[in-house]
């Protein structure tokens, strides 16, 4: 409902916005104006993606496709921040040319300008209450935006066209930033979680809590490891039961608790093993994933060996 609430108010936005920005031809309003294009096409790629998510196709893609959203969480991302780029290049090129003759601000286009801040507001309220959800978080964070940046166009342009006509490009540059910095931020945060981030150490212990007070025929919990994959988590956790224990006791006790897990709120998928001691190397029970036998080099110590000077030794017989 936030994705298709956000969609069309997008959408009547940007008609209001294209023409405060087209009688004015302020800078400042351009900026705003292109700003709620490209949120119209990200809610485009957005509503695509949250029904691609909810739509699974357990043939093709067996563990379904919610990391679909995290995946137009991103390509949202990459639109804001190629319009940020953008913008800043025309508002040097317009500081370079130096004053131009613009449209006088008149009382329409300030209203339209004003209608667009109200709405984002109400949006930004909305989607506030439903910031739990991928896709509302989003959104959030795009209302909380829009609000500052249409809010500060808004002034920028009023001085710039009063006042100093430099200001104007200078608050279209600002505007610019504050957009390529949130949503870069954004990106590389959701980046971090489709490469696996580990969850939090208080919902490990969670989990850990769970394990150990499921049945009173587990006697330890020898790992747990929660990590994301998307937006929500797979937990994996191995416990030890006696060695006597039947196979049909362990199976069912091991299927109560994946149960119990996949029950827990943000965990998508769990995976429960089953071991009778636990003094073994946990280590060696997977293919190594990374080289445990000495530290990796870090990539600044990679780019200072790239570019320093290499040293060639002579051989002092060679020289005789």
């Amino acid at each position: 409902m936030a994705v298709r609430a956000s969609f069309v108010v997008n959408l009547c936005l940007f008609i209001i916005q294209l023409y405060a920005a087209i009688s004015t031809r302020s800078l400042a309003f351009f900026a705003t104006t292109a700003d709620a294009f490209m949120d119209l096409v990200s809610s485009v790629v957005m509503l695509i993606t949250s029904r691609i998510s909810g739509r699974p196709k357990p043939y093709q893609y067996p563990v379904g496709r919610k990391r679909a959203e995290t995946m137009g969480v991103i390509m949202f991302c990459a639109l804001m921040t190629t319009v940020a780029v953008e913008l800043i290049i025309e508002s040097a090129k317009s500081l370079a040319s130096g004053k131009t003759e613009t449209g006088s601000l008149h009382l329409v286009p300030l209203v339209c300008v004003g209608v667009a801040i109200f709405s984002k507001f109400c949006l930004f309220v909305y989607c506030y209450t439903l910031r739990r959800y991928p896709a509302a978080h989003v959104f959030f964070i795009d209302h909380r935006n829009d609000l500052a940046v249409n809010t500060f166009g808004l002034i920028m342009a009023i001085v710039g066209e009063n006042f100093l006509w430099y200001l104007d490009p200078i608050g279209a540059t600002c505007i610019a930033l504050l957009i390529l910095y949130s949503w870069a931020s954004e990106a590389f945060e959701n980046m971090w979680l489709l490469v696996g981030k580990s969850a939090s150490p208080e919902f490990i212990n969670k989990c850990i809590y769970v394990a150990l007070t499921h049945d009173p025929k587990i006697q330890k919990v020898d790992t747990c490891r929660a990590y994301h994959v998307g937006q929500q988590y797979y937990v994996e956790v191995d416990i030890v039961m006696d060695q006597d224990t039947k196979l049909r006791d362990s199976h069912d006790v091991s299927q109560e608790l994946q149960r119990k897990l996949e029950g827990l709120a943000d965990v998508e998928r769990a995976f429960v093993h089953v071991d009778y001691e636990y003094l073994h190397d946990v280590h060696e029970e997977h293919r190594p994933i990374y080289d445990r036998s000495g530290a990796s080099p870090s990539i600044r110590s990679i780019v200072r060996g790239f570019f320093a000077p290499k040293q060639v030794t002579i051989d002092s017989e060679q020289g005789k």
